[in-house]
């Protein structure tokens, strides 16, 4: 029996945090989803603790962003908001026309690059 062949790489830690900076290391298939949420509520209550006023998301090295992860985004932003806390997202062009579709980018301070 052949084994089954994922259709997303999933080679090393999808994400890690460099500077206080939760930063994606890999294009954002579904299957990196509960990490990234972790990552994500991980880095959002050491803003809280740390009295900061951002949480600070580098998605530069991403050229892929499935419908899951812009759909965790917004709930990230919504999650932060309710916390008195900003979202800064880097992004590289090449994504950054999602999150004008998605309407999402007026509640971000997005930077591209």
């Amino acid at each position: 029996m052949a084994a089954k062949q994922n259709d997303s790489p999933s080679a090393g830690e999808a994400f890690s945090v460099e500077d206080g900076v939760l930063c994606a290391n890999d294009d954002l298939y579904w299957n990196h989803l509960e990490e990234f949420e972790a990552a994500c509520a991980g880095a959002l209550a050491n803003v809280v603790r740390d009295s900061l006023g951002a949480l600070e998301i580098d998605l530069t090295d991403v050229n892929f962003i499935s419908s899951s992860f812009l759909g965790s985004l917004n709930t990230v932003v919504l999650q932060a908001g309710r916390l008195r806390k900003r979202v800064v997202l880097k992004v590289s062009q090449d994504v950054s026309w999602l999150f004008d579709i998605m309407g999402s980018r007026r509640n971000l301070d997005m930077r591209v690059v």
